[in-house]
């Protein structure tokens, strides 16, 4: 005889709770809570009198967060599969800003006084805030919104772009002797009519210059200018884009009615079709009974 196998009770145990630790370590509550705790930590950080009297502690919590974000992201990868974990954009959202948190890493042994490598990695630190938006209902729907609309804004921004650099090309030649800190090249202009197309203080340059003594002729030509660029750049340009901009965001509900009524016609029209076919159908029915009842009253009259 074949000797029984083991039980499966001879087995290690290991199983159950190794499973059941991945699950509470990449479960949405633990996720929210290191989320929240990495932005306390972060906003303590930032004031220097904490950090001061905390001494390395809240820098070693950040560092701990980021091993957590980063362990957690393995273990999504390892349980669903990098495929299924790929699929899903805010999976994708939490891996890249993982990925641009990984620098906090260095801190332990990087100089802080390398200034330039720091301003790195507090950005990467700042940008683990983000994994928040994750857990916004509906964030799915929302991301989508903003990228229809991005996408569909792009061709106002080109506009506005090239009407924003003209206009400054402009201004540099009319304006650049009397204003060089405002025009006196494209670069600087472009700046400037950025300024004058947001409509936030663009007359606040023509009445500076008029007041240091330029004359009421170029001051005139100048507020001129403005008020062109306002008008088209800063009213009709802006108010085009945000128009376009919040249309794509509502589009969702818009492509659902229209959705909704194109069924409701081609059901209609299915309709239609089938009663003109049982009409017809009613009315071939009538005249063959009618064919019939003549054939029986002419047969009666000749048999009578």
């Amino acid at each position: 005889m074949k000797p029984n196998p083991s039980p499966p009770n001879d087995q290690p145990s290991a199983g159950p709770p190794r499973g059941l630790l991945v699950r509470f370590w990449i479960s949405e509550p633990a996720v929210i809570t290191l989320i929240f705790i990495s932005t306390l930590v972060l906003f303590l950080y930032e004031f220097p009198a904490l950090r001061e009297q905390t001494g390395g502690v809240l820098l070693w919590i950040d560092y701990a967060c980021v091993v957590y974000f980063l362990i957690e992201a393995i273990l999504k990868i390892r349980v669903m599969t990098f495929q299924k974990y790929w699929a899903s954009h805010l999976n994708k959202f939490d891996f890249f800003i993982v990925l641009f948190s990984l620098p906090v890493l260095l801190l332990p042994v990087v100089d802080s006084r390398a200034f330039s490598v720091f301003l790195v990695l507090r950005l990467g630190r700042l940008i683990r805030f983000f994994r928040v938006l994750r857990f916004i209902p509906n964030i799915e729907h929302l991301l989508a919104g903003v990228k229809r609309s991005l996408r569909a804004s792009v061709g106002v921004f080109v506009i506005l772009f090239i009407l924003n650099l003209a206009f400054a090309m402009g201004a540099t030649m009319l304006f650049g002797e009397i204003a060089p800190k405002d025009f006196g090249d494209p670069l600087i202009a472009t700046y400037t009519l950025f300024k004058v197309f947001t409509v936030e203080g663009w007359f606040e340059i023509p009445d500076r210059l008029a007041e240091s003594g330029v004359s009421d002729h170029l001051i005139l030509l100048l507020r001129f200018y403005f008020i062109i660029a306002v008008m088209i750049g800063g009213i009709l340009g802006l108010s085009l884009a945000n128009a376009i901009f919040v249309d794509e965001m509502t589009a969702d509900n818009t492509y659902k009615v229209e959705g909704m009524v194109q069924d409701l016609q081609q059901k209609l029209g299915e309709l239609h079709t089938m009663l003109q076919q049982e009409q017809h159908v009613a009315w071939e029915q009538i005249r063959s009974e009618l064919h019939q009842v003549r054939r029986a009253v002419e047969e009666m009259r000749r048999q009578g």
